[in-house]
């Protein structure tokens, strides 16, 4: 019968909420500290290394490592009770992870850089489109279309460092 509705039936949500505001930024923040992390771990690097071909790279991964930090350290919410300074902070296993790779320092080291950082990277990807699909909503909009960059520039830097 036409413009009967059914009180029992559940409501249609088109698009499900995101993540508690905190929860959120907590994680865009963690995202944003890993990359700035990563731009001082190649900048580390750098001084290190002897192969030019690698010196190429690592300084290109760096400046992608750059404007994703910019970009993400941008979507963390704007709260007075909160600053957003706040939010970029790591985690203990992340701040671990970074400790292994800044190890690496022996001048001999670059192939065992490179493949370290392709992991970590490999791993960033992962965290990224792991995330992309719970950052949904309004409100995680700019977060998803950054995340959507972020993808695709952590998997061209890892096209970068199989060369």
């Amino acid at each position: 019968m036409m413009g009967e509705s059914n009180p029992s039936a559940a409501p249609v949500v088109v698009v499900g909420s995101g993540e508690l505001i905190l929860d959120a930024a907590g994680w865009v923040g963690h995202a944003c500290w890993s990359e700035l992390r990563f731009h001082q771990l190649l900048t580390d690097w750098l001084a290190l290394e002897a192969s030019p071909a690698l010196v190429s790279t690592f300084w290109a991964v760096r400046a992608h490592r750059a404007e994703l930090a910019r970009a993400l350290y941008h979507r963390l919410p704007e709260l007075r009770e909160f600053p957003r300074g706040d939010f970029v902070k790591g985690s203990p296993a992340g701040e671990q992870g970074f400790a292994a790779l800044a190890a690496l320092t022996a001048p001999a080291d670059g192939m065992a850089r490179s493949s370290a950082l392709h992991a970590a990277l490999s791993t960033m990807a992962g965290h990224y489109r792991g995330h992309a699909r719970v950052a949904v909503g309004p409100a995680d909009g700019p977060t998803a279309d950054t995340l959507v960059t972020a993808i695709t520039r952590t998997e061209a830097d890892l096209v970068l460092l199989t060369r």
